[in-house]
C-alpha cells in the first residue's frame, strides 16, 4: 500500500507541471486574423457570420481583399524594410502606397475651390457682424433691476415685461426699449463745484451713455412702482409702453434737469479753469 500511495503522490506532483508546459503560444496568433472561435452551443447570428469575414485590417488597408493573409502581412513588412533601405523605384501597391503616406504635400498643395452658390452665400453675409451671445444693454438693466443677488429673477421678470412689450406694440421688445431709454436719458446733470472759497457752485456736468441708462431705467422702475397690478413684470411693461409713447412722468424729470443745468452754464468756464 505505501508503493501504490508514493506513486500517486509523484504522479500528482507531475500533473500540474506538464499542464502548465502544455500553453498557446500567443506571441505566433496574427493580430486581425481572420479565424474566430465561435461556441458550437451557441448559434450565430446573420449579421455575426457576415461581419466576421471581413477582419478589421481589410477594413483599414485600402486594399481591395476579403481577409489579411500571412503573405498579405510578409509583403507589407518586406515593403517598410525596402522603404527604410531607401529604395527610390516602387513595384509593388504595398511600396506605392507606403511611399504616397510619406509625401504629403502633394495633398495639401490641392485649392478648394467654393462653388457658385456658396459664393452668393459668403457675399449675403458680408456685411453682417456676428451678433453677440448676449445684449450689454438688457445686461446692464438685469443687474440694475436685481435685488438680493437674484439675478435670475430679474432676468426672467425683464423678459417676461417685453414679452408683453412685444404682444401690446407687434414690435420688436428689443428696440422698443432701447428707443424709450434713449429718448427718456437726460444728457446733462449738475453737480457742485468746490472753490475754496465761501460759497460753491453748481455746473452741468454732460453724462456718459452708462450714466444716461442709469437715469432712464431708474425713473422707469419708479414709474412702475406707482402702477396697481400686483406683477413686476405688467407694472414694468405698462411703464415702458408709456415712456414710449411720450406720457411717463419721467420725461418731467429729465426736463427739470436739463433746465436746472440750463441755468448754471455759466459756471462752466469755472471748471475749465480749474483744470
Amino acid at each position: 500500500m505505501s508503493l501504490i500511495r508514493n506513486s500517486l503522490r509523484v504522479a500528482s506532483r507531475s500533473l500540474p507541471r506538464a499542464a502548465s508546459t502544455i500553453r498557446p503560444n500567443t506571441s505566433l496568433l496574427r493580430f486581425n486574423s481572420t479565424t474566430t472561435t465561435t461556441n458550437p452551443s451557441s448559434p450565430q447570428q446573420p449579421n455575426d457570420i457576415q461581419s466576421s469575414k471581413v477582419s478589421l485590417a481589410a477594413q483599414i488597408y485600402p486594399i481591395n481583399k476579403d481577409s489579411i493573409t500571412e503573405t498579405d502581412v510578409d509583403q507589407w513588412l518586406s515593403a517598410v524594410r525596402e522603404l527604410k533601405k531607401g529604395k527610390t523605384q516602387h513595384e509593388t501597391a504595398e511600396e506605392i502606397y507606403l511611399a504616397e503616406l510619406t509625401n504629403p504635400e502633394q495633398f495639401l498643395q490641392d485649392k478648394f475651390e467654393p462653388t457658385e452658390a456658396q459664393l452668393e452665400e459668403v457675399q449675403a453675409y458680408a456685411d453682417k457682424k456676428v451678433p453677440l451671445r448676449t445684449d450689454p444693454t438688457i445686461d446692464y438693466l438685469v443687474n440694475l433691476l436685481m435685488r438680493h443677488g437674484k439675478k435670475q429673477l430679474a432676468r426672467k421678470t425683464l423678459s417676461r415685461a417685453l414679452y408683453i412689450v412685444h404682444l401690446k406694440l407687434r414690435k420688436d421688445p428689443i428696440e422698443v426699449l432701447k428707443q424709450t431709454l434713449d429718448q427718456l436719458a437726460p444728457i446733462v446733470k449738475t453737480s457742485t463745484l468746490k472753490t475754496n472759497t465761501a460759497k460753491n457752485v453748481i455746473i452741468p456736468v454732460p453724462l456718459n451713455e452708462k450714466q444716461r441708462l442709469r437715469f432712464a431705467w431708474l425713473w422707469i422702475l419708479e414709474g412702475a412702482e406707482k402702477k396697481k397690478s400686483s406683477d413686476i413684470s405688467v407694472r414694468l411693461a405698462e411703464e415702458i409702453i408709456q415712456s414710449y409713447e411720450g406720457k411717463s412722468s419721467g420725461y418731467d424729470k429729465r426736463a427739470l434737469m436739463h433746465k436746472q443745468a440750463t441755468q448754471q452754464r455759466s459756471y462752466i468756464k469755472t471748471q475749465s479753469r480749474r483744470r
